[in-house]
């Protein structure tokens, strides 16, 4: 019978898959973005350094403190976003060692399920990213000079495996309790 250390072993698993595809979304969309930003700021930022003098004040110089340290930061982001991707494909991986609760082994064939739905899931935003890196326009030319995050994107379905297997190896033959050298649950 599934007790309540039971069922939040099956909720735990379910939040793991979750925060992983939430972690894939987000990336695509952080990558995206950070291209359309790194675009604007490239048209933007020449602009308004030759402004010239309006008056006593120069525009120029104040667009040169103003969007030449915003150009700066744009420019650092492809960077910023691989490390925080990175470093949220890391942190599923602690959420999972922290856990205090073996989960029943029943539970093995919903980590398996969602594990599928995982990389399906993962196929596809891989898939849409390829469609959308392989094009001509100002965005993919925008994706394909983000190496580190387009290959995270390109090849997340097996490191979305690989993160899955090595959470549910620990979920259900890591912990396990010195006493009776299995589940307590």
């Amino acid at each position: 019978m599934l007790g309540t250390k039971n069922k939040r072993g099956s909720g735990g698993i379910i939040l793991f898959f979750l925060l992983l595809l939430t972690i894939l979304i987000v990336g695509v969309i952080a990558v995206v973005s950070t291209s359309i930003l790194d675009y604007s700021s490239g048209i933007i930022t020449p602009i308004a350094k030759d402004l010239g003098v309006v008056g006593e004040t120069n525009i120029s110089q104040a667009a040169e403190y103003t969007f030449g340290t915003l150009d700066t930061t744009i420019n650092a982001l492809p960077w910023l976003v691989a490390f925080g991707y990175v470093a949220m494909l890391i942190f599923s991986i602690i959420f999972v060692v922290s856990w205090t609760v073996n989960p029943n082994p029943v539970l093995l064939g919903v980590f398996v399920i969602f594990t599928f739905l995982l990389v399906l899931g993962a196929i596809i935003m891989s898939n849409i990213y390829q469609d959308i890196y392989s094009g001509n326009d100002v965005i993919a030319e925008g994706l394909q000079s983000q190496k580190a995050m387009s290959y995270l994107i390109l090849y997340s379905p097996m490191i979305m495996t690989a993160i899955a297997f090595i959470a549910g190896v620990y979920i259900f033959a890591g912990k396990q309790n010195e006493l009776q050298g299995g589940f307590d649950g």
